[in-house]
């Protein structure tokens, strides 16, 4: 198998600060238009947000790189481990790009003297987070559970235990809890790899 703790942590790094950076934007799901047009007002809070909407596409692309690190050691399971995880992926860059328009059309505008993105400015937001949840924590659960499903590919533990995580990230995918459990499980599996991986371990 490829190793996958470096692409593991540069997915865990990059992901991470893209969920700190996209906190607001994220957790404003469902909140009324005025919330939005408040959050987009502030210059400062633009920048955030193209910054982590960045980040989080940088991580949709570390991702498939960490799939595809996972999954060279699959046999037949390895097709299924990298449309899924390329799923996810792609769930991740779709979010990102929604998230980014309409601060980086309003910071454009600022500059151009247009007024940039002025009205339905929540919609792009939330289909953001809806892209994110259905578009990349679905797959990702799906990614679990067939990594749970190859044979010697999981520690034994790890592979119990990564059916439950995938039916909770499954089911709750529109709740800002699923990725932090996705974040854990990407975490186990990159010290287990670690840890299977020192002289005499």
């Amino acid at each position: 198998m490829l190793d996958v703790s470096r692409p593991g942590l540069v997915f865990l790094v990059v992901f991470v600060a893209a969920a700190i950076l996209n906190g607001d934007v994220a957790g404003s799901f469902a909140d009324p238009d005025s919330q939005f047009v408040s959050i987009y007002a502030d210059a400062g809070n633009r920048a955030v947000y193209v910054a982590g909407a960045v980040l989080l596409l940088l991580a949709g692309l570390s991702f498939v790189w960490f799939a595809y690190a996972l999954s060279s050691a699959a046999g037949t399971f390895r097709v299924p481990l990298l449309v899924t995880g390329a799923t996810a992926a792609i769930g991740m860059i779709v979010a990102a790009l929604a998230w980014a328009t309409v601060p980086l059309s309003m910071t454009f505008g600022a500059l151009v003297d247009d007024p940039g993105f002025e009205s339905g400015q929540s919609v792009l937001a939330q289909f953001g987070w809806v892209a994110f949840g259905l578009g990349a924590m679905l797959p990702a659960a799906m990614f679990i559970a067939i990594a749970a499903r190859t044979p010697g590919l999981l520690p034994r533990w790890l592979a119990s235990a990564s059916y439950p995580a995938a039916v909770l990230v499954g089911l709750t995918a529109l709740v800002f809890m699923t990725s932090a459990l996705f974040v854990i499980w990407v975490i186990a599996v990159v010290a287990s790899r670690w840890r299977g991986a020192r002289p005499g371990a």
